[in-house]
């Protein structure tokens, strides 16, 4: 049942909601990612800085994969408060030899602004992806997010996004997600030690929650996360594949069973596995109209 969480006491609570006590060396998870995205970043073409907003935070870095490529649009995890951009491309290479390009995307970091401002900057991101792309090689239509963990939720905000607020960028803007380990229901969230930082109030946390949403355009989706994590983790990710697949969306949903909550994603960094696989024919089998 959807709410389980709430029979568990305070301290089972937290265990399973923290993700970096869920693996044995959380430094090393990390630095994979960063060594990972350092061989993306010598290994391939990237432009960096590009600005879809004022702040200093609102960067994008591409990695082009040739003209008229479809794009994965990646967003971090990192629970809302840490890793950039530069610790997250890992994915990058391997994409471009299956001819997917990738935009990077940066954004600001709780606590120094809310959950509300980084969900805003995100599909900011996604607009200007869309108005400014071709220009880079990447193809408007064909636009797809990505993301793991707090990523996964910030990707699933951006395909609930009601795109008629930012004029020129169609409804369907986004044809796909491929969602690691995310977070899509938010309120167990806040009675655990992450709303030290996110602060979100019961509201909050609802208006912040996929779970909860519609999916204009009815995108094409992969919901994947690791057979070790959480119990949580687990659950969060089948509950929110069991709403999309009631509401009719196409998806498909992998569970990793070697895989932990961090190395789940980096499997996009390996040709070989499943995940790269089915997340590049997601994106390969979309037509450009």
């Amino acid at each position: 049942m959807r709410d389980d969480w709430r029979n568990l006491d305070q301290e089972e609570l937290e265990r399973r909601y923290d993700a970096r006590a869920s693996v044995p060396d959380f430094d090393a998870e990390i630095a994979r990612y960063r060594r990972l995205s350092a061989e993306c970043y010598a290994d391939c073409e990237v432009i960096r800085d590009l600005a879809y907003g004022p702040s200093e935070d609102e960067r994008i870095d591409y990695f082009p994969a040739g003209s008229g490529s479809p794009v994965l649009v990646y967003l971090h995890g990192g629970y809302w408060r840490l890793l950039g951009r530069t610790d997250s491309a890992f994915m990058a290479k391997a994409l471009a030899g299956s001819g997917i390009s990738t935009a990077v995307v940066e954004y600001s970091l709780a606590p120094n602004v809310s959950l509300d401002v980084i969900v805003a900057q995100c599909r900011r991101a996604v607009a200007w992806i869309h108005g400014n792309i071709a220009r880079h090689g990447g193809d408007p239509t064909r636009l797809f997010v990505g993301g793991s963990s707090a990523g996964a939720q910030l990707a699933a905000m951006a395909l609930a996004t009601d795109w008629s607020a930012f004029p020129g960028v169609p409804s369907d803007v986004l044809k796909g997600g491929v969602l690691a380990s995310g977070l899509y229901d938010l309120e167990p969230v806040r009675h655990c030690k992450p709303n030290e930082w996110l602060r979100l109030d019961a509201t909050a946390a609802r208006r912040n929650s996929p779970l909860g949403m519609a999916f204009p355009g009815e995108p094409e989706l992969l919901i994947t996360w690791g057979g070790q994590e959480t119990d949580e983790f687990k659950r969060q990710s089948r509950d929110f594949a069991r709403k999309l697949h009631d509401a009719g969306l196409t998806l498909t949903c992998l569970e990793v069973e070697d895989r932990n909550h961090f190395d789940v994603v980096t499997d996009l960094a390996e040709p070989g596995r499943r995940l790269h696989q089915a997340a590049a024919s997601l994106i390969n089998g979309c037509v450009a109209p």
